[in-house]
C-alpha cells in the first residue's frame, strides 16, 4: 500500500505540471517527500484503505493546505495567489516548512478533511458542455430538462446564464448574455458549428453524494480550497458562478447516482428533452454504479417517444488520467433502442479547449 501511495503522489505531481500549477505540484511534492521520510503525512495516510489515487489522497492533502491558507494560516498565505501572495519555486523549502507546521499543528482537522470529497465544480467545463446543449437544442427544438450527476454545488446547471467567448479557426464566437458576471474563454479547434441562438431550459436538478450547500459560508470556502491556489482565473470563475447561483440556488439531491439516474430518465415529461449529463465524473463511479446507469438507459431506450426524447451528454474519460471527450447519445423514438452516438472530440478537463472532430456544418 505504501508503494501505491507513493505512486499516487508521483502521478498527481505530473498532472499538476501538465495542467500548469507549480504550487500544487510542490505541495504534493512536499507530501511525497514527507511521507517517504515517515513524517506527519505518513502518519496521516499510511495504511490507507482503498486506492489512494482513485480516492484523491494527494488532492485532499493539497486541498487542506489551501483551506488552511484561505482561513487563517499567515505562513502559507504568501505562497497562494488566492490569498494575495505569489509562488516562486525557489521558495520550495520555505513552503515545505509552512506545510509541515500546518499539518502537525492541525492533525485532527487534516484527518477530518481527508474524509471529504474534492468538489471543484469547475465552471470552465460549461464552455465544452455548451456545444452539446446547443446541438441537442438544434436537433430536437424542445426545452431542456437538465439532470446532472456529480453536480457538486450545481453551478454548471446555470450554463445558459454565463457569457462565452470562443477563439476558433474561423474567428471569435460570442454567445450568452453580455451582462453576465461570468465570461468563459475557451479555444475550439476545427470547423465550429453554428450555436443555437437560444437554449431554453425547462428545469434544472442534480445529484451528488456530498452536495455543496452554497448558502453555507464554510462550504463555499471549502469549494474554493479545491481550486488550485495559483490559478486565480479558475477561482474568479467559481466566485462569479456562485454569485449567479445565489439568485436561485439549484436543487441538488443527496443521492447515489445509479438509483437517481433511473428515476430521472424513466419518467420523462412530454414536450421536453431530458438530458442526463456529467463532466469528469465517470472515472469516480464504481463498476456496479456504471453498470446500473448503463442498464437504466438501456431500459429507458426501449420506450422512447418523439415528444419525450432522451439524451446522455458526457464530458468524460473512461478512467482517471485518460483524455476527456465530449460526446452524446440521443434517443428520439425514431432511431431505435441503440439511439445515435455523436462523438464531438477530445477536450481539456478544465474546459480550456476542444478539438472538434464531428462533421458539423461550419459557421
Amino acid at each position: 500500500m505504501n508503494d501505491k501511495i507513493s505512486t499516487a503522489f508521483e502521478a498527481q505531481k505530473h498532472a499538476c505540471d501538465l495542467l500548469g500549477s507549480p504550487l500544487t505540484r510542490d505541495v504534493v511534492g512536499f507530501c511525497a517527500d514527507n511521507f517517504a521520510a515517515g513524517g506527519i503525512i505518513a502518519k496521516l495516510v499510511r495504511g490507507w484503505q482503498g486506492d489512494p489515487l482513485n480516492d484523491n489522497v494527494p488532492l485532499k492533502l493539497a486541498g487542506f493546505a489551501h483551506y488552511g491558507a484561505l482561513t487563517h494560516d499567515a505562513a502559507l498565505q504568501g505562497f497562494y495567489e488566492s490569498c494575495g501572495g505569489i509562488y516562486d519555486a525557489a521558495k520550495r523549502a520555505d513552503l515545505a516548512v509552512a506545510l509541515e507546521q500546518l499539518f502537525s499543528r492541525e492533525e485532527a482537522a487534516a484527518r477530518q478533511f481527508l474524509r471529504s470529497t474534492p468538489q471543484t465544480n469547475e465552471t470552465g467545463r460549461a464552455a465544452m458542455l455548451l456545444l452539446g446543449f446547443s446541438e441537442i437544442t438544434k436537433r430536437l427544438g424542445l426545452p431542456l430538462r437538465l439532470r446532472e450527476i456529480g453536480a457538486s454545488a450545481g453551478l454548471n446547471l446555470f450554463f445558459d446564464r454565463f457569457r462565452y467567448r470562443f477563439a476558433t479557426d474561423e474567428g471569435d464566437i460570442l454567445w450568452g448574455d453580455s451582462r453576465s458576471e461570468l465570461t468563459l474563454d475557451a479555444r475550439w479547434h476545427g470547423a465550429p458549428p453554428a450555436l443555437a441562438e437560444k437554449i431554453e431550459v425547462a428545469s434544472r436538478r442534480g445529484c451528488d453524494l456530498f452536495p455543496v450547500n452554497i448558502s453555507d459560508a464554510d462550504e463555499r470556502l471549502k469549494l474554493q480550497s479545491w481550486v488550485w491556489g495559483d490559478m486565480p482565473l479558475r477561482r474568479a470563475r467559481l466566485l462569479a458562478a456562485l454569485n449567479i447561483a445565489d439568485t436561485a440556488p439549484p436543487e441538488i439531491d443527496r443521492a447515489d447516482a445509479a438509483g437517481w439516474v433511473a428515476a430521472q430518465i424513466m419518467q420523462r415529461p412530454e414536450g421536453q428533452a431530458t438530458i442526463l449529463y456529467h463532466s469528469i465524473v465517470w472515472p469516480y463511479l464504481g463498476v456496479s454504479q456504471r453498470f446500473a446507469i448503463e442498464s437504466a438507459f438501456a431500459q429507458a431506450a426501449e420506450n422512447i417517444r418523439p415528444d419525450a426524447p432522451l439524451v446522455w451528454l458526457k464530458m468524460d474519460g473512461r478512467e482517471l488520467g485518460t483524455i476527456a471527450q465530449l460526446s452524446y447519445r440521443i434517443w428520439t423514438g425514431e432511431n431505435g433502442p441503440e439511439g445515435e452516438e455523436v462523438i464531438i472530440g477530445p477536450c481539456h478537463p478544465h474546459g480550456v479547449d476542444l478539438e472538434i472532430n464531428a462533421g458539423f456544418n461550419p459557421v
